[in-house]
């Protein structure tokens, strides 16, 4: 069963009035395509989740995709079907031209929500171009649908064909992003699973100086064609970087094994999206990769911005989350020699004594006091910046570090604890980033994805807080405690405040 497969059948089925649309998901060569909107609406579109979707601009180009979708659909050039219908999904949950009444969740009663990244944002009925009859509304109630249907089943034949398959990459990263915006987190990971597997097979994660040894001739060692150009080289590397980020912090909570390990992604790091957007050339002594030395504090300059921060806090939190999944393995293993853990190693009763386990805490600390000047401030309350939703979960991600590492060790019963100390203050340096964007007009509905899943886990650790501090009768800091879990419930619009009423702390 192929992947695309497996996620229709996740997903329910199309509104049958929606068939009045359907028609060959191949783009025509003599017409406009039957399935796609009109032309005006789709480049809205486009450029709705190019402004919209953080990564967006990494994954295509933007200024060489907006022309190509300006040419006449009989050009070769003309952008491929599965990722127009992926933008129109994923762009009809930010605009409001498509009102798309699509409750995901019906069993929860949020009827008339959308849900984007966990965050759930209320959005008006008001007229839309699909509210005129009852026949349109449910035009509108499958729109987002309909379209990922219609993106999957052309990316299906293309793989089938073993044609456009980088294009067939991005279209299932759009989505991935579209059902991860909507909570379906079982399309998700299958879509990104799928991804990854792809990627590989592509060779995205490898740098053309890292070639492995092997007598098979360079030019098939992967099934992807070499880039013909530099903005097509860049995009391949911006390609794998999402997906490997998108791969760590999409199973952020779970213990799931990953496709990427850091041992085989030699890529490079990326470059700055403006030089990515302008076509610019970054000098190779100016770029880094994951064996560079102190790769992860190191920022260069001319290699930097705030999706370079982003991967990086990426890598560290993957490495957190790995150390958790084989901790037992190389140590508490009975008769098992593991290459990394030599016989010198004797069992460990405390993790947290390991070198391991010090070195990554030391390594988040240290990534936090790295970040450059001009990147410390996310919100931008004191440089008058606008809020940039990558570098906003640049800063969450180290905080989510400390807690997955400490706090499955953590005694929250002690007020001498260290680990309790260490994911208490990472919840509140997560609720510190929670002020900081409320405190501005920047709607929720445009931040990274991540947002939300940080969030949420500063508000389990104030929960455990919250249920030991309630036991010892402390009022003072139950009264705190509550304050600041009233901060996460205002931003998550969930009352993750009844967990500790229904024993989950």
């Amino acid at each position: 069963m192929s992947v695309f497969r497996l996620v229709d059948e996740l997903q329910p089925p199309p509104d049958p009035v929606l068939h009045m649309w359907h028609g060959s998901t191949d783009v025509s060569t003599n017409v406009w395509p039957p399935n796609l909107p009109p032309p005006e609406l789709l480049h809205h579109l486009a450029e709705t989740v190019f402004s919209s979707v953080p990564l967006a601009t990494r994954v295509i180009h933007r200024p060489i995709f907006m022309a190509s979708l300006a040419l006449p659909p009989s050009s070769p050039r003309f952008p491929h079907a599965s990722i127009l219908h992926a933008i129109c999904a994923l762009a009809s949950l930010y605009t409001p031209i498509v009102t798309d009444i699509d409750n995901v969740n019906s069993d929860s009663g949020m009827s008339g929500v959308v849900v984007n990244a966990g965050v759930f944002q209320r959005r008006s009925h008001g007229a839309g171009i699909f509210r005129n009859s009852d026949k349109d509304t449910r035009k509108a109630f499958n729109f987002a649908t309909i379209h990922s249907h219609w993106s999957r089943e052309a990316s299906f034949k293309s793989l089938h064909r073993g044609e456009a398959i980088v294009e067939q990459v991005q279209s299932m990263i759009l989505l991935a992003w579209f059902h991860h915006s909507r909570g379906d987190f079982v399309a998700t990971v299958v879509l990104v699973g799928a991804l990854t597997k792809l990627i590989a097979i592509l060779g995205f994660n490898a740098s053309s100086s890292c070639s492995p040894l092997s007598r098979i001739p360079s030019g098939y060692l992967y099934a992807g064609c070499p880039p013909l150009t530099a903005v097509e080289e860049e995009t391949f590397r911006n390609i794998f970087w999402v997906a490997y980020v998108m791969e760590r912090l999409v199973n952020a909570t779970n213990v799931w094994v990953l496709s990427f390990e850091d041992m085989d992604c030699s890529q490079t790091l990326p470059c700055r999206l403006r030089d990515f957007t302008k076509d610019v050339a970054v000098p190779k002594q100016a770029r880094q990769h994951l064996l560079s030395r102190n790769v992860l504090v190191t920022h260069l300059p001319l290699s930097t911005d705030s999706f370079t921060l982003y991967v990086k806090a990426a890598v560290i939190f993957g490495q957190v989350r790995t150390f958790n999944c084989r901790y037992k393995q190389h140590y508490d293993a009975p008769d098992v020699q593991s290459i990394s853990t030599p016989a010198s190693k004797a069992k460990v009763r405390d993790p947290r004594e390991t070198a391991e386990f010090k070195a990554l805490d030391d390594v988040v600390d240290a990534f936090i006091a790295s970040i450059p000047r001009e990147f410390k401030d996310p919100v931008g309350l004191n440089t008058g910046a606008k809020l940039d939703p990558t570098l906003y979960v640049a800063h969450l991600l180290p905080h989510m570090a400390t807690i997955t590492l400490h706090d499955p060790h953590a005694n929250v019963f002690s007020a001498d604890d260290p680990s309790a100390q260490k994911i208490l203050s990472a919840a509140r340096g997560i609720m510190r980033l929670i002020y900081n964007v409320c405190s501005t007009t920047f709607d929720p509905l445009f931040l990274d994805h991540m947002s939300s899943t940080a969030w949420f886990l500063a508000g389990t650790t104030i929960i455990r807080f919250l249920a030991a501090k309630t036991a010892q009768g402390d009022e003072v800091e139950v009264g705190i405690l509550k304050e600041e879990l009233s901060a996460v419930k205002y931003v998550n619009h969930q009352d993750v405040y009844t967990a500790v009423h229904n024993g989950i702390a």
